[in-house]
């Protein structure tokens, strides 16, 4: 079997529900006080979310957070632009993971079906590299699709949800019908928090697409609660403060969707269909979606 490994999520409310109700610790420097103030700039992540979700397959990468300002001192200001520098990184790739659960459901729907075999054989996985909502959904669409067809072969009940949370849960997927399984087209993940897709795009390049596959980023111990700790470059960020004993960097966030968002999300055609004509079962929104996941994800107390 291949070495399957994904992106664990960590699920919304968590990270405003930890700020508003005091936590976390004592805010006492200028840095931190800067930091949590560039953090909650949704403009910032707003602004990363649309660079992913505008950049289009074999275009420009919009990608920008390497033009965020660094200032290496404890001051405010430095703060402030670390800050900023997490909440346009979380948008961006926060929108990729949007388009993978989307891309899961809707390809798990699509193989989900007698004529399973052809389906699967008749795909193409388009590779993008460039972390934006298509690069996700196409990514989500692949591993979406093997479980579909897993379920059907098996009689097992239609849910992609549920297959979903296998997938996160690192369960490998085989089918010796079509000879290949999760994984088929390289390693999935949301790409290593903080890498620049312009950079990861230039190296990738040159590579053998047989050997294309992206860095891993490793799951904690906390299972489903990673990131409590960040992969930080240092050239982007202040990262000696931001590993500090008395400062611990904010999780992930994903943070309500606008019903503009929710629209465009709806209204998003994507550059390959891959769904071959094949009729939906689905009755949800995809913001709906992305909605039920996370609350199924969510953290028990």
């Amino acid at each position: 079997m291949r070495n399957f490994k994904t992106l664990q999520f960590i699920l919304p409310a968590l990270l405003l529900t930890m700020l508003l109700s005091g936590c976390p610790k004592e805010i006492v420097s200028d840095y931190e006080r800067g930091f949590f103030i560039g953090f909650l700039n949704d403009d910032e992540y707003w602004k990363g979310f649309d660079d992913s979700f505008e950049t289009l397959p074999d275009g420009p990468i919009w990608y920008s957070g390497s033009l965020i300002p660094w200032f290496d001192d404890d001051s405010y200001d430095a703060g402030y632009w670390d800050g900023v520098w997490y909440a346009y990184n979380d948008g961006y790739f926060v929108c990729y993971d949007y388009g993978f659960i989307i891309g899961f459901s809707e390809g798990y729907d699509a193989a989900y079906q007698s004529n399973w075999i052809t389906f699967l054989l008749s795909d193409y996985h388009p590779e993008y590299l460039d972390g934006s909502f298509e690069d996700g959904y196409n990514d989500g669409f692949s591993e979406g699709s093997v479980f579909g067809a897993d379920d059907y072969k098996y009689k097992r009940s239609f849910d992609w949800e549920y297959a979903l949370a296998d997938y996160r849960d690192w369960v490998d997927v085989y089918l010796d019908e079509v000879g290949f399984g999760t994984g088929e087209w390289g390693d999935v993940y949301l790409y290593e928090w903080g890498t620049d897709p312009n950079e990861f795009y230039k190296s990738a390049k040159g590579m053998k697409k047989s050997d294309l596959t992206r860095r891993i980023s490793q799951p904690g111990a906390e299972g489903r609660s990673i990131r409590a700790k960040r992969n930080i470059q240092k050239s982007s960020v202040n990262a000696s403060k931001v590993t500090s004993k008395e400062f611990e960097v904010p999780v992930i966030s994903y943070r309500e969707l606008s019903n503009n968002v929710k629209n465009s999300m709806e209204r998003r055609a994507f550059y390959d269909d891959r769904r071959q004509g094949q009729t939906s079962r689905l009755t949800t929104t995809r913001a709906e979606r992305i909605l039920k996941y996370q609350r199924l994800m969510q953290p028990v107390e």
